[in-house]
């Protein structure tokens, strides 16, 4: 049963490093402050208010910082106050971030994909709601974030407004991000890497203390027994079974009413943080073959991992896929490419060329989404990667702590 999501006006981030100085614009325009600068937000308060360790361990909106801010910068007729967060247990930070939006009507900033990123915990869906802040007795079933990567694209200028083109897809972000319970716990909620929060669990919520105890835990059904990759056909199925089911909750999740719905074609993606995983990006599209979704599905088991809705019908999100021969064509044209990192240069041989078979994804700096997967090439021994949108890196690197 989702609960009532919240209203939540998107916008991206206008940097690399800014993903937190996004995510509080987002929520104090929520609560009354309007669309305060992001440059303002980062350079005059998240910043320069990080702690001594969260500096030295260069940290970009660190979690200190992000909640003085968010405590400095919200208006007075907010009379709550946030809390940071910093828990032991996955379960008790996301049972915390629950009942900031169940009771306080408020959406969360959460520390995701180890310490890499903020994003806005915009929604959840549970079993049923919780009845006070200890409350375990409910089984999580997935959140709706709002993801602020990638960066606005070029030319585009701040402030945001109300309206603008944040979250039309592509190049704009996606507004509304559904996560299974399960890859929530896999893939985002899993815990700092980076000191002073080494293996915490971290998030900016309501002042109430969180839960210490543990509660009801939901079941995965998986339809496969993951011998083997399931093929497109089946994960177009599935996928649209799985929108379908986020769907029924359309009036509470304020989705766009659709006509003629169907699969377009799955990409198959590789987890090149996991071993033996896979996944399927299915895009949904309506009658006049626009994208309005994109489904993630579980290559191995068949269950849903993840899913992506569009702003509105006319807002329909960009997931545009070109093909190995495109891939090599525009490698082709390069004929040499600068390795990252003063490594030399790679002289591009079309015989010595080997385009991997699927998409491969990380979280990195180059892709803090799994909706922006790689084409990786394989010559000689040096990697490639092209991103969907055409961009090429010779390198995958991690992110800095709260990009």
């Amino acid at each position: 049963m989702p609960n009532n999501p919240l209203d939540i006006e998107y916008h991206q981030q206008d940097t690399k490093y800014f993903c937190g100085a996004a995510c509080a614009q987002m929520v104090l325009n929520e609560i009354g402050a309007g669309l305060l600068l992001q440059d303002d937000l980062f350079n005059v308060s998240i910043y320069p208010h990080n702690s001594t360790e969260e500096q030295n361990h260069r940290w970009s909106s660190g979690p200190t910082g992000l909640d003085w801010t968010m405590n400095n910068r919200k208006p007075g007729t907010f009379a709550n106050y946030f809390a940071l967060f910093n828990e032991l247990a996955e379960e008790n930070i996301s049972r915390k971030i629950i009942w900031t939006i169940h009771h306080y009507g408020v959406a969360p900033i959460a520390l995701v994909l180890k310490t890499d990123h903020w994003v806005v915990v915009r929604g959840y869906s549970a079993s049923a709601d919780p009845t006070t802040a200890n409350d375990t007795s409910y089984a999580i079933e997935g959140f709706w974030i709002s993801n602020p990567w990638p960066v606005t694209p070029p030319g585009r200028v701040p402030p945001h407004l109300g309206g603008d083109t944040c979250g039309s897809g592509g190049d704009y972000g996606i507004p509304k991000e559904y996560i299974a319970y399960d890859m929530w716990q896999a893939d985002y909620m899993v815990g700092a890497h980076s000191d002073p929060w080494q293996g915490q669990y971290i998030a900016v919520c309501d002042p109430e203390a969180a839960p210490k105890t543990f509660g009801k835990k939901g079941s995965l059904e998986k339809f496969f027994d993951g011998e083997k990759l399931i093929d497109k056909q089946t994960a177009a199925r599935l996928a649209l079974a799985a929108f379908e089911a986020l769907s029924s909750h359309r009036e509470k999740l304020r989705l766009n009413v659709l006509k003629g719905v169907h699969a377009g074609e799955p990409a198959l993606n590789q987890h090149l943080d996991k071993l033996n995983d896979y996944y399927y990006i299915v895009p949904i599209l309506e009658e006049s073959e626009t994208v309005q979704a994109l489904v993630s599905i579980d290559a191995r088991f068949g269950h849903l991992r993840e899913a992506a809705f569009a702003q509105g019908i006319n807002m329909p999100l960009i997931f545009n896929l070109i093909t190995s021969e495109e891939v090599k064509t525009r490698l082709l044209k390069l004929k040499r490419i600068e390795l990252h990192g003063e490594k030399g240069v790679l002289t591009i041989h079309p015989e010595a060329m080997c385009i991997y078979p699927t998409l491969v994804w990380k979280p990195c700096k180059q892709s803090l989404s799994p909706y922006w997967p790689f084409y990786m090439v394989t010559i000689g021994s040096q990697k490639l990667y092209m991103r969907i949108d055409g961009e090429l890196f010779s390198e995958l690197e991690p992110s800095r702590p709260g990009n």
